[in-house]
């Protein structure tokens, strides 16, 4: 009993998001496209997907939500930051055939479903890069003057963001939101 206990308070204390560096989740959602041959999936694709900026259409898509929490703690004129927590949450959106579909059909969505999914892998990775350093940014702060702190907290997240939004765009440009995914086999730097 003593041993299972002594295991259970192991596992607890272990699988608090306090110990984290970020706090990660992720879920993935799914639209429907209709049709059972290449050519009608393709234009189909383009009608069905939700995912629309002006003229634009894109097939598949990474949504970002990243929350930072923090204490500043206050000794005379000198704030800290303390229990600093990331949380970061990736919603990937693809498509999914409505229908059965023929060998070669299947074959090529295979591969283009591939080209989508290792696309927004990358954003994924973008996004939890730019966590990361958050959170080593806000850990890393050492006491300030009060009186511009915070500021100073809200200018060093929104520089992070900032970096992490254009990483995203020069990403997609670099591949054309994926249509050119050769471009970059590896990783996104």
């Amino acid at each position: 009993m003593k041993r299972f206990l002594l295991s259970y308070l192991v596992i607890l204390f272990l699988a608090t998001p306090a110990l984290a560096d970020v706090v990660l989740t992720v879920s993935t959602e799914y639209y429907t496209v209709e049709g059972t041959d290449i050519s009608t999936i393709y234009n189909n694709l383009k009608n069905q997907s939700p995912l629309n900026k002006g003229t634009e259409t894109y097939q598949a898509h990474t949504r970002t939500q990243i929350q930072t929490k923090y204490k500043v703690q206050q000794r005379g004129s000198q704030c800290q930051i303390k229990d600093a927590i990331i949380y970061l949450h990736l919603t990937y959106l693809y498509p999914k055939l409505a229908h059965s579909v023929d060998y070669k059909t299947r074959t090529w969505w295979k591969k283009f479903y591939g080209q989508l999914e290792e696309h927004e892998l990358v954003h994924g990775e973008i996004s939890t890069k730019a966590a990361h350093k958050l959170d080593d940014t806000l850990k890393a702060l050492g006491a300030g003057d009060c009186i511009n702190y915070k500021g100073m907290i809200k200018n060093r997240i929104k520089t992070i963001m900032d970096k992490m939004k254009q990483d995203q765009v020069d990403y997609d440009k670099l591949t054309e939101h994926g249509l050119k995914q050769e471009r970059n086999r590896g990783r996104y730097p």
